[in-house]
């Protein structure tokens, strides 16, 4: 079974030694522009799904 990506990164330059570009949510259709890699990990961050911690 073929799963689909969680999030689509596409960087598109560089300014000021930051990369810059955009995060595809391909779910949601949703896409987000970063300037920063920090800008980019709080991104992705916010979109990750929370891990399932019910036990069994």
């Amino acid at each position: 079974m073929k799963k689909a990506p969680l999030f689509e990164i596409s960087v598109t330059g560089m300014e000021h030694g930051e990369w810059q570009g955009t995060v595809a949510f391909p779910a949601s259709g949703e896409q987000l522009p970063f300037r920063s890699l920090l800008e980019l990990i709080r991104i992705v961050k916010r979109g990750m799904p929370m891990p399932n911690t019910k036990e069994d």
